[in-house]
């Protein structure tokens, strides 16, 4: 690699974090609502660009999904902050208060927004009032969209399976296969989807379908390393058999990373 070329390469991601910056500043010059109450030093700085981002998309479009957006960036700034509170400041405490105050606003905010949609049908917001605030109302609304086109999405599939793999099995798994349709060609397919249909598999004794789905799991690169011998230790298959199967591995891989998976 030649000194020119190493050099650009250190210095990108510097020039793109400047950049950033530069483009944040400029929104708070020209639009200052949209840094109101945000503390102000270098802590969190990705999450408060996000948040104002969020905020300014969110007042130019307001509907559901940025509104849900501007929750969860409210969080995840909040979340940020919050934990900085215990550090005792010796010289300049008015950091110490500065952030305080952003963290009290960001909550009261978030706050104000969860009450603001209680009664929205959006599922990412109805999701977020079941897991953020335990309402079995919202969970069931979710749950009663199962169907709808704005639930045909690969995360909207596989929370709705979470939420239904204690009560009915085959629609968990149906979903799961839902989820796995929806996604299109050359998309990083989330695997835990898989290994979710591996524990029903299991749960339901489902062997030949445990054989194959594991090592489709495997193929696709899943972070925790699968034990296939002890997953064949359920069943055991002929050669012939596991010939048939391999080649059904050899079909879903190539379906999934071309968009065209259909459950048979």
């Amino acid at each position: 690699m030649n000194t020119k070329r190493a050099f650009l390469i250190l210095m990108t991601p510097l020039f793109l974090t400047a950049c950033e910056q530069d483009r944040i500043q400029t929104i708070c010059e020209t639009t200052p609502q949209f840094c109101v109450d945000l503390h102000e030093d270098s802590w969190c700085k990705f999450e408060r660009s996000g948040l104002i981002r969020a905020r300014r998309q969110q007042a130019g479009t307001p509907n559901d999904a940025n509104t849900h957006a501007l929750m969860v960036n409210l969080k995840i700034y909040h979340d940020c902050l919050d934990p900085l509170l215990a550090i005792e400041y010796t010289k300049r405490k008015e950091r110490k208060n500065d952030k305080l105050e952003a963290v009290i606003k960001a909550k009261a905010a978030l706050a104000q927004l969860e009450q603001q949609t209680e009664s929205s049908e959006y599922p990412y917001l109805l999701l977020w009032h079941w897991q953020h605030r335990g309402n079995h109302q919202a969970k069931a609304r979710f749950i009663a969209l199962a169907d709808r086109p704005q639930m045909q999405q690969p995360e909207l599939q596989k929370e709705l399976a979470e939420l239904l793999i204690i009560r009915d099995r085959p629609a968990a798994m149906r979903a799961l296969h839902r989820a796995l349709s929806l996604y299109d060609a050359d998309a990083t397919i989330d695997t835990d989807i898989i290994a979710d249909l591996l524990t029903l598999y299991t749960r339901e004794r489902r062997y030949r379908e445990l054989w194959i789905w594991s090592r489709v799991l495997s193929r696709l690169g899943h972070p925790d390393k699968l034990n296939l011998e002890r997953i064949d230790a359920y069943a055991r298959f002929d050669q012939e058999q596991q010939q048939q199967m391999k080649q059904e591995v050899d079909t879903i891989i190539r379906q999934l990373k071309t968009g065209t998976y259909r459950r048979s």
